[in-house]
């Protein structure tokens, strides 16, 4: 045996392998750094013994596997230092045999043979009983009964492997050329290699027109920079490609598609990504609809009138059609007089049937074209549209002032009104025009409420 100078001598004496002809035998501290050697080594090694002396063990940078070819997570080395437990007798195979710089423990780089290897690994401990390093015993056996036998079972396992891989090859094509989604196969830079029949029924290119393509041709060009982010991240060590995004897509016809975008990374074997595998889904009418839903009106769940979104919106709407077009915007500002008092005396119910009557006494005096809301609480807002002139915002602030102040029907409160007036010609912005109504009402209320104030 050779060994480090400072191979320690504990470990020197709890060495009792017995070896066959053509063994060699590596001992390892518990930092998995070779300490001794015998001449055999070097023979079943690649190199010559004293050069493997202080070097890290191979275990990391070699690739095993069992006899049937599937890889183990750990080698012999790693599983004793990290169980305790021995390894006897075990045939494995490893790739980079004789790869002198495998033996540094470069995580796999390492240049050498493949070869069977009958491996026992036998932990040394010390006096207190803790593992202080590891005997391992190899003899290659690539030629002799038990290297012939886990050869013909790897060749087994390889066989039944590719006829399962063809088996869901073929059941991918069945499943991808009657699916609705477009699928699509590309390569490491993102051209396409086979894209499904879909492709035709949703965007209206044929697969020949689209293989040998990018992508990110059919993309619309804002989309463009966030779709390659995202190919990139796919492509690289971290990245599982499985963020689902929304992106548009060119027809044949010349129009844009929305698509919901699925994205994975395809790997070889060794786990390297060689290209990626993409599942487009058409979703155009699904983003219409949110796009209908988000411009639609929205209404007071009390009163059926239009919210303070929706009213904004129509009076913004309003004061654009009316700038230069030499038509008014009128906006009336109403709050109802002395409403906690209702709430307090009659209950809240009372108040709740309150603000109903005064919804419909208001829409029920106004144009289609106008508009009724509720901005919250006792507040009400009406937008009056296309004026002649502006003077006609008063005069139906005045005419709603008169109706809320009749006397209600049975089980409502009576009740009064202040109301703020604002006439516009298109030249000021909404929020402009809103302040200076809600000025208008505050006026109002301290002139001695149920009144219109300009």
């Amino acid at each position: 045996m050779q060994w480090v100078e400072t191979a320690p001598t504990e470990l020197r004496q709890a060495v009792t392998i017995d070896l066959r002809a053509g063994d060699a035998i590596v001992v390892l501290d518990r930092s998995g750094t070779c300490v001794g050697v015998d001449d055999a080594s070097g023979r079943v090694l690649g190199s010559a013994p004293g050069r493997l002396l202080g070097r890290r063990s191979p275990d990391a940078a070699w690739r095993w596997c069992d006899s049937d070819g599937s890889p183990l997570p750990a080698g012999p080395i790693a599983t004793v230092l990290g169980s305790g437990e021995p390894v006897v007798g075990q045939v494995l195979g490893v790739d980079g045999l004789d790869g002198l710089d495998g033996f540094e423990g470069t995580g796999g780089d390492a240049a050498g043979r493949f070869a069977w290897v009958e491996v026992s690994a036998y932990p040394l401990r010390g006096r207190d009983g803790t593992v202080e390093g590891v005997a391992t015993s190899l003899r290659d056996v690539s030629h002799g009964p038990a290297g012939r036998g886990a050869t013909a079972a790897l060749v087994r396992s390889l066989r039944s492997l590719a006829a399962a891989s063809l088996q869901d090859e073929e059941r991918f094509r069945v499943l991808a050329e009657n699916a609705a989604d477009v699928l699509c196969e590309t390569d490491i830079v993102g051209r396409c290699v086979w894209v499904s029949p879909a492709v035709t029924d949703v965007l209206g290119w044929t697969p020949e027109q689209v293989v040998g393509q990018s992508l990110v041709r059919l993309l619309h060009p804002d989309d463009r920079e966030v779709a390659n982010e995202r190919r990139l991240a796919a492509l690289s060590e971290r990245g599982g490609g499985h963020e689902r995004l929304e992106l548009r897509y060119a027809t044949a016809g010349g129009a844009w598609r929305w698509m919901s975008v699925l994205s994975r990374p395809l790997r070889d074997a060794a786990g390297r990504v060689t290209g990626g595998l993409t599942a487009l889904r058409d979703i155009q009418d699904e983003v219409e609809r949110r796009e209908e839903r988000r411009h639609a009106p929205r209404y007071d769940a009390l009163t059926g009138l239009a919210d303070r979104d929706t009213a904004l919106k129509a009076l913004t709407r309003a004061l654009g059609e009316a700038r230069g077009s030499g038509r008014w915007v009128g906006v009336l500002y109403a709050d109802i007089d002395r409403f906690r008092e209702v709430n307090d005396a009659h209950g809240p119910e009372a108040g709740d049937r309150l603000l109903v009557e005064v919804g419909h006494r208001l829409t029920a005096r106004l144009r289609d074209t106008d508009v009724v809301a509720r901005l919250g609480g006792d507040e009400f807002l009406v937008v009056l549209a296309s004026m002649r002139e502006g003077a006609h915002a008063e005069q139906r602030a005045r005419a709603l002032l008169a109706a809320i102040g009749e006397p209600g029907p049975d089980g409502v409160a009576s009740a009064t009104v202040s109301i703020g007036v604002r006439a516009d010609d298109g030249t000021s912005d909404a929020g402009q025009v809103l302040r200076d109504a809600g000025d208008a009402l505050r006026r109002a209320k301290d002139a001695g409420r149920n009144r219109v104030s300009l």
